[in-house]
């Protein structure tokens, strides 16, 4: 039987508080997500006559989160709902490149960067 050196076995070990402060983003994500849309269902049904916009943008967010309008609070929760994974994705770069773990961090960076362009794609097409 063949024993590992002793700082690669360090170096695989899982971290528990990585995985906890993991999990603790993606439940503040989706809380954060769940009650913005929560929030624009409310002024949805206390503002029966006002519409909710179907086509939005970014640069109109500000704006219709500060008129407390139902759909800027619904664009608003879809973004912080798909901002989330993506948090996820660059907390684990960081975790890797401190842990000295390089092709995990390549293949995170790779993911971040289709994160990325995959956004970037999104928003120019509309």
């Amino acid at each position: 039987m063949r024993s590992e050196p002793r700082d690669v076995a360090a170096c695989s070990a899982p971290d528990p508080r990585l995985a906890l402060a993991l999990s603790r983003l993606l439940l503040v994500g989706l809380s954060l997500a769940i009650l913005l849309m929560l929030v624009g269902v409310i002024l949805a049904e206390v503002r029966t006559g006002a519409p909710i916009a179907r086509k939005s943008s970014i640069t109109a967010l500000p704006r219709a989160l500060g008129a407390l309008e139902a759909g800027g609070f619904f664009d608003m929760g879809l973004l912080v709902l798909l901002a989330t994974p993506a948090a996820r994705v660059v907390a684990l770069l960081v975790a890797f490149i401190r842990r000295k773990q390089w092709i995990f961090s390549g293949v995170s960076l790779v993911v971040l960067a289709v994160l990325v362009l995959s956004g970037y794609l999104g928003l120019s097409a509309g």
